[in-house]
């Protein structure tokens, strides 16, 4: 038994150790029964206990005070021992094993450092699986918004496969003031047919500012039956502009477009004054 292997055994029961020294000190272990049986004792005192305790880590110094009074004792034994007994030991190079007092402060020091650490990477290890399960929830969910954008991106490429891409337009008329000397502005009202769909598209320009919540809304006249084509605001310019798809309409007869002047946007009826009208 020589005193470099056997002062090995912490760090060999704490896996600590590279490969090439572990089995370096695997074949010593084979030659070596007190180091066999104080691993076995240490084994069997460390089996159940990481199950009674929480895992909490290590006070900040406690391996330093530990291992403080240890080596302490240690070295206050040898300097009690006769000289002509260190003087043997070294000319022989011999490793005497510790005392049983002192091997149980030693072991005891040792499983404390050995639990604590072991408690301290346990913990580091359930947060480490929490932090890759909650990763793998949000690629799942990364991955379900990708296949959703896929499949809306596919659907956008057959519609303008199906459709030719060309406007067709049905009717064209002028938008003009209702009241000149009251109101100035233009604007012109076309029905297209693209892709499948029919399109009331408003355009105005030279429109007044607006003033607080006014806004503009045009209106599709059956009658005297007003139905709301949408609501819009101008830029710096007086221009504006709002489209409204006919083909959600059924049997409905056109008789006249109209733009008013309404106190806020998206009325079910006019309620403020009518600036523009195509011809009746």
């Amino acid at each position: 038994m020589t005193n470099h292997q056997c002062e090995k055994l912490i760090e060999y029961f704490n896996g600590q150790m590279l490969e090439e020294e572990k089995e370096a000190f695997e074949k010593h272990l084979e030659s070596c029964e007190e180091c066999r049986e104080e691993l076995s004792e240490w084994e069997e005192l460390s089996a159940d206990l990481p199950f009674l305790s929480e895992a909490e880590e290590p006070p900040q110094g406690m391996k330093e005070r530990v291992l403080t009074n240890v080596w302490n004792s240690e070295e206050n034994k040898e300097n009690t021992e006769a000289p002509e007994k260190e003087k043997d030991e070294e000319k022989n190079h011999s490793f005497k094993r510790p005392s049983p007092i002192w091997l149980a402060g030693t072991a005891a020091a040792a499983l404390l450092l050995s639990l604590a650490g072991n408690g301290y990477l346990l913990s580091e290890n359930q947060q480490l699986a929490e932090e890759r399960e909650q990763l793998a929830e949000e690629a799942e969910q990364l991955a379900l918004e990708r296949d959703v954008i896929a499949s809306d991106y596919e659907a956008l490429l057959e519609e303008e496969e199906d459709g030719n891409g060309v406007a067709d337009v049905l009717l064209a008329s002028n938008l003009a003031s209702a009241d000149e000397a009251l109101f100035s502005g233009e604007g012109s009202a076309t029905i297209i047919s693209e892709d499948g769909h029919v399109d009331l598209l408003v355009q105005v320009s030279g429109m007044p500012e607006l003033e607080g919540e006014e806004a503009f809304q045009a209106w599709i006249i059956e009658g005297e039956t007003p139905v709301s084509a949408g609501s819009f605001t101008i830029d710096e310019n007086g221009n504006g502009a709002v489209r409204y798809r006919l083909s959600d309409m059924e049997d409905m007869q056109i008789d006249q477009i109209a733009v008013t002047l309404e106190p806020q946007p998206n009325n079910d009826q006019p309620e403020g004054q009518m600036v523009l009208a195509s011809p009746q």
